[in-house]
């Protein structure tokens, strides 16, 4: 399976060097990674725990179970960044993740950036129930958008919606909590 952000990159390829592109296609499948898991832990400014997101490899991307509370209510910017941090005021998470030097938002014609994901929607409660798929990043650790690269990465909400077009994070506003990508035990 091809993912929808290289499809391209592997046309031109494919053009010149098919059987390379084929070789390295099939080396870096999500069948190889299928059922993987990983989760984040997220945390507000203060440490405090508000919740778990669990991650799955599927066939169409990594399937994201997000269940959080004691957040601001209303829409927060939601994204994977490059960096496996999450110190102060979590600017050591580093930039969305972005491999392949994508432009932000799905609603970017040249985007979007792999760690570009759906707003949350967080009630009147503070919590968030939600499932969501990211068809653009892997847990496949020979992957090259694969969220277990060498810096790591994270999950990092933000306090406003993301527009899902402006650079560099939407206009989403500061980042409110933050977790670290872990692989399942």
């Amino acid at each position: 399976m091809i993912r929808p952000f290289a499809t391209v990159a592997l046309r031109t390829l494919a053009a010149s060097m098919p059987g390379l592109v084929l070789a390295a296609t099939l080396s870096v499948t999500p069948a190889m990674a299928l059922g993987e898991k990983a989760s984040v832990e997220i945390k507000d400014r203060a440490g405090k725990i508000l919740g778990i997101v669990e991650l799955i490899e599927t066939m169409a991307g990594v399937l994201m179970m997000v269940r959080l509370k004691g957040l601001p209510p209303g829409t927060h910017g939601f994204h994977f960044h490059d960096t496996g941090r999450c110190e102060g005021d979590f600017s050591s998470a580093g930039a969305i993740y972005n491999p392949l030097g994508a432009k932000h938002g799905f609603l970017n014609e040249e985007g979007p950036m792999a760690g570009d994901l759906s707003n949350l929607v967080v009630g009147p409660s503070g919590e968030v129930d939600v499932e969501l798929l990211s068809p653009f990043v892997t847990l496949n650790k020979a992957a090259e958008e694969s969220l277990f690269d060498a810096g790591g990465s994270s999950l990092v909400v933000f306090e406003k919606a993301d527009d899902h077009q402006s650079e560099p994070e939407g206009g989403a506003g500061a980042r409110i909590a933050c977790g670290i990508v872990t692989p399942a035990r």
